[in-house]
């Protein structure tokens, strides 16, 4: 059935698409289930013939008559909704499949016809209804549950012009409600799919029949037929010439409203039986049959055969000899089964074989029928290669779109290698120093201010120093002579004292401010929301205290003064007196005493406690900046990774682009190579 280049064409076609395969693999994408059944078909040569036709059109007899063997059986009705699968296999094999999941095997010929007859065929109580349509449209749909009185309804009215007996209405439409109720539990056992392998002829060999159930007045051929005639190569429509009308409904339906666009390309309408007219009522029928069906279907597609004059040749072709075909013919008419057409043919052949088979063949005109799929066939097959190169290419044509805008899309996110490095080094950088400023900046800062060990932080050597400027200016009291020390000399010392401790105040303040400008400085700025409050330091000395140390103390003033008394006998008396010197010494001491065991160590304490407190504040926030640091970090090493995955990824999308260009090119140039014999042949 194929050109001897076509096997060329299909070895590049098949080429292509295992280098499709090979780029799949490379780029990570999957080979789409469709592309792989499309591949195994070319590569099987499978070319799927379907077959329909209207009710007693004589469908399965010129399938038959096709392959030229007896494969489905002709006495068997309608096989209910059952898609039939013929093709080449060693053996007589059958595979039925039933809706409901289950499945028969039968081997051998006459098994498979008695499984036909008791489980395929319907039976006679409803022949005469579109059992196929019940099955199809209503019982399997439903999957055993209760079918709605408006679906029937619907149902009936739709299938009036399936009425191919015309039964009286009322007879129809209880047929087909007896039929439902009878069926709609058994759903599971109705047969959907039948495949038979069988011995076939060479020339056979290559083809897949599909038979289906008959077409509906309406052109329905069923939702399970539907799915297989999308899959076929060509489709013959059966329709017997005579003793029907030559107008077909059910086929015009069928090529406006249930035949794609690609489908009408390949759609044969055969007319049968015409060896039961006289030549001048053939000639009449089939101008008839041009003129109504040629502006639809082209004139070469109409096919005018006699099915059973072809499978009488087929059988005869076998028999091989005169005396072994007059036999033949014999019996016939001893059985009643005479065909006169081809009687007739072999009466007037005066047993010359060869004239015999020639009468029979022009009869039969079936050569027409192999001559036109012939032809179409080595077209469709070159119309098969040329989509499945267009499906690769659409598939080139989406991965390319899809590999750009993902290429396009790493590229606008790209970062720039060298200013990320630059950017991690800084970021590390920065981290190492905040690291060290929490485990030394703080720590040294902190000891500048307290080294309580050594006492030689800044906090001590200033209360020192402010201790020691008061001890100087207790001291100038406490040296003054007796004459020039009176009250004014204890309000003067009162005030001095108060204004030391209001300097112990400002002295605090000031070691805190300085403290926290070190760190400010040294460490982090802290924001306002940071600030760090602390206690006001009050001295626990107050008038009061001074007034009650001056009163104790005067209690302990007095000096003695010796003073000699008689004029003979001479004595010494030691006579106390109030000694205001004394008195500020004491007070001086007692203030002293004071500063150096509390006031200044409370002082001390206070900013200490202070600085600890700033110290932790600090350290905290320092520590909070680290880890913000870090998260950057690991977000700048995260960004390095997925930067360096990116530019990974553009360089695999670049490395795809180029392979689909290259490709593209070599499919763009088999395309042309192979429209040349779509358009050609």
């Amino acid at each position: 059935m194929i050109a001897k280049d076509y096997q060329q064409n299909k070895k590049e076609v098949l080429s292509l698409y295992h280098a499709y395969e090979n780029f799949c693999q490379k780029a990570g994408v999957s080979v789409d289930e469709s592309m792989k059944i499309q591949a195994q078909k070319i590569k099987d040569e499978e070319f799927v013939l379907m077959v329909l036709g209207e009710a007693k059109s004589g469908k399965s007899t010129f399938i038959n008559a096709y392959l030229g063997t007896e494969v489905v059986p002709m006495d068997v009705r309608q096989c209910t909704s059952a898609i039939i699968k013929i093709r080449h296999g060693g053996d007589f094999c059958l595979l039925a499949r039933m809706a409901g999941g289950g499945q028969t095997r039968v081997r051998g010929a006459e098994g498979i016809r008695n499984f036909l007859k008791q489980h395929a065929a319907l039976s006679d109580d409803y022949r005469q209804i579109p059992v196929s349509t019940i099955n199809s449209e209503l019982l399997l749909p439903a999957r055993g549950k209760a079918i709605p009185e408006s679906e029937i309804s619907a149902f009936l009215q739709a299938e009036r012009g399936n009425n191919f007996y015309n039964l009286n209405e009322d007879t129809y439409n209880n047929l087909i409600r007896q039929y439902i109720k009878q069926e709609q539990q058994n759903w599971k056992k109705i047969i959907t799919e039948i495949e038979i392998e069988c011995p076939l002829p060479d020339a056979m060999r290559g083809i897949t029949i599909i038979d289906s159930p008959g077409t509906g007045a309406n052109g329905s051929v069923g939702r399970i037929a539907e799915e297989y005639l999308v899959h076929a190569n060509a489709v013959i429509f059966v329709k017997s010439l005579s003793g029907q009308a030559l107008e077909s409904t059910s086929f015009m339906n069928f090529f406006h409203n249930g035949c794609k666009e690609k489908q009408k390309e390949s759609l044969f309408l055969t007319f049968t039986r015409i060896a039961d007219l006289s030549k001048q009522d053939f000639d009449r029928l089939r101008d008839q049959a041009v003129n109504l069906y040629s502006k639809d279907i082209d004139k070469e597609k109409l096919l005018f055969v006699d099915s059973k004059i072809q499978l009488v040749l087929n059988h005869c072709r076998m028999l091989e000899t005169a005396e072994r075909i007059g036999a033949y013919y014999k019996q016939m008419d001893a059985e009643g089964n005479d065909f006169a057409p081809a009687s007739i043919c072999w009466l007037q052949s005066r047993d010359d074989v060869a004239q015999y088979i020639a009468k029979m063949e022009a009869l039969s005109s079936f050569d027409d029928v192999h001559a036109s799929l012939e032809k179409f066939a080595r077209k469709a097959h070159y119309i098969q290669l040329m989509g499945f190169v267009e499906n690769i290419d659409s598939a080139y044509r989406r991965h390319k779109g899809k590999f750009s805008d993902a290429l396009q899309m790493a590229k606008k996110h790209l970062h720039d290698p060298a200013a990320l490095e630059h950017a991690i080094r800084e970021k590390k950088e920065e981290i190492q120093v905040i690291y060290n400023k929490i485990n030394d900046g703080v720590v040294e800062i902190y000891n500048e201010y307290t080294d309580t060990l050594n006492r030689n932080g800044i906090v001590h050597l200033t209360a020192e120093k402010l201790k020691n400027e008061y001890a100087r200016e207790l001291n100038n009291f406490s040296d003054l002579p007796e004459y020039e020390i009176n009250d004014q000399t204890f309000r003067q010392m009162k005030t001095m004292t108060f204004d030391a401790i209001e300097r112990s105040k400002d002295v605090r303040a000031q070691i805190a401010e300085s403290f926290l400008g070190a760190c400010n400085e040294r460490l982090v700025q802290l924001e306002a929301s940071d600030a760090i409050s602390a206690d006001i330091y009050l001295p626990n000395f107050t008038e009061s205290d001074f007034d009650l140390i001056r009163t104790l103390t005067q209690m302990y003033s007095d000096e003695y003064k010796e003073i000699e008394t008689g004029y003979t006998f001479k004595s010494v008396e030691r006579t106390p007196y109030y000694s205001r010197r004394k008195h500020v010494r004491l007070v001086a001491k007692s203030i002293r005493e004071r500063l150096e065991a509390d006031i200044v160590p409370k002082m001390v304490d206070n900013v200490i406690d202070y600085i600890e407190a700033c110290r932790k504040v600090y350290t905290k926030k320092l520590t909070e900046n680290k880890e913000s640091m870090e998260q950057e970090y690991d977000k700048l090493l995260r960004d390095k990774e997925d930067n360096e995955k990116r530019q990974r990824d553009i360089a695999r999308l670049e490395q795809n682009l180029h392979l689909i260009a290259e490709e593209q090119t070599n499919t763009m140039k088999l395309k042309g190579v192979i429209a040349n014999y779509v358009d050609v042949r």
